[in-house]
């Protein structure tokens, strides 16, 4: 069933900012107490990690749960594996992890290629509280850069050639519009195409999420990525490019929401222009963690990328556990990610 185009839209402004009058006082209630309160959803986070299986000779594995762990610490106070040591013996004893991992530990685990999967799982358990919140998502790519010399803008908006895009590694996200929340994310080399990325990310947010609509940019317009919105009972808000028909070819959907956009321009601008929030999560994530990376290895790369996503994730559950009251489970949640 494909969705129709809304008839009726409000002429009120979308309200960014809530009329409730202690929003600042519950916002700075989160930034201030959001160290603990990261320590702590992280560990409950990581109770879902199953455990390794026991060797009978030899010495035994370090914790995959104590590594994930260490690892996050790594790249939420963005230290390199040698200058987390001393954080890693203060939560140590805070009874958090085990002994502390070594640095040459850190970094073969970094560079696994079955670490990755591992984090794209954490990342949708993480998103998962807030099932009931969001239903609008929002899709874009950027870069991170494998240099402190040259900024991604620069790369991406002058003419530069794209072999030098291959120096960056490009972080491909979902989120929800009302939280920023990341609910699918995948990482590529700087000079792959965004559109190839969104069945991905549409496939894993429809797993858990009710999507109501998708917002991209033109990057992302085209009939087929338009049918499969459609197939998944979304509405595509993509804007059209300059040389673009309304011609079906097959595509019912892709001729209601070119006339929408035709005609309509001003309701159109009305749900399009939400499409800020995920340049707003990108700042926020490359503010908070960086914008470059540390590792040298592509793998290690991809896996700092998305650690990246989980440490973002859980800072928008802190907020929104002072802002909505919202309560997290993760156990249950997991449960219901097992059963999808």
């Amino acid at each position: 069933m494909i969705n129709t185009v809304p008839k009726k839209i409000q002429t009120t402004l979308p309200e960014f900012y809530p009329k409730d009058f202690n929003y600042w006082k519950k916002y700075n209630l989160a930034r201030t107490n959001e160290k603990t309160m990261f320590y702590m959803l992280l560990d409950e986070l990581l109770k879902n990690i199953p455990n390794e299986n026991k060797q009978s000779k030899g010495r035994p594995p370090y914790p995959l749960r104590d590594l994930i762990f260490c690892s996050c610490l790594k790249l939420y106070h963005q230290f390199s594996a040698r200058r987390i040591s001393s954080e890693l013996d203060q939560t140590h004893k805070m009874g958090f992890i085990g002994k502390p991992c070594h640095f040459n530990t850190l970094v073969a685990f970094m560079n696994n290629p079955l670490t990755e999967d591992l984090f794209q799982y954490l990342i949708t358990l993480s998103s998962i509280p807030l099932k009931s919140i969001e239903t609008d998502f929002v899709m874009d790519a950027s870069g991170f850069g494998s240099y402190q010399y040259e900024r991604w803008i620069h790369v991406r908006f002058q003419n530069v050639k794209k072999k030098s895009w291959r120096n960056y590694v490009k972080l491909h996200i979902n989120i929800g519009k009302n939280t920023q929340i990341i609910t699918s994310a995948k990482v590529t080399y700087g000079n792959e195409s965004d559109i190839k990325q969104m069945p991905y990310l549409l496939n894993q947010t429809n797993k858990i999420f009710n999507m109501e609509k998708v917002l991209a940019d033109k990057a992302y317009s085209g009939r087929k990525m338009f049918e499969l919105i459609s197939t998944l009972n979304a509405l595509p808000i993509i804007p059209f490019k300059s040389n673009a028909t309304g011609t079906t070819r097959g595509s019912p959907i892709w001729r209601e929401m070119f006339n929408f956009f035709t005609e309509r321009k001003e309701d159109f601008n009305y749900f399009y222009k939400q499409r800020v929030q995920v340049e707003s999560a990108f700042s926020r994530m490359k503010r908070n963690f960086g914008e470059f990376l540390k590792s040298k290895n592509h793998q290690a790369q991809k896996n700092e990328v998305l650690i990246k996503c989980l440490c973002h994730n859980i800072t928008c559950l802190i907020n929104e556990i002072y802002q909505r009251g919202i309560k997290i489970n993760f156990e249950d949640e997991s449960k219901k990610l097992i059963y999808q």
